[in-house]
């Protein structure tokens, strides 16, 4: 059987047949464990009832202030963070 995998990372292909055999395995083991974490998080949860917080929690005058330039850029993609 000729399967070839491709992971992508940071935007780039990688050929997981040329990695380390134990390296593989690890990243088997993750892709398994994101898979079963998945499946348990679909699973519909006990709907909750509106206001269930009411009272217990306020968001604060300051959430709605514009934000700085700096961090407003890296949301829209003008600047690469470091």
């Amino acid at each position: 059987m000729n399967s070839r995998v491709i992971l992508m990372h940071m935007h780039k292909e990688i050929d997981v047949s040329d990695l380390p055999a134990p390296l593989v395995e690890a990243i088997e083991s993750i892709v398994r464990t994101y898979r079963e974490k998945s499946a348990v998080a679909t699973t519909p949860l006990e709907p909750r009832p509106v206001g269930w917080l009411r009272g217990k929690w306020e968001v604060p005058e300051s959430f709605f202030d514009p934000l700085p330039d700096d961090l407003l850029d890296l949301f829209e993609g003008k600047s690469e963070s470091k």
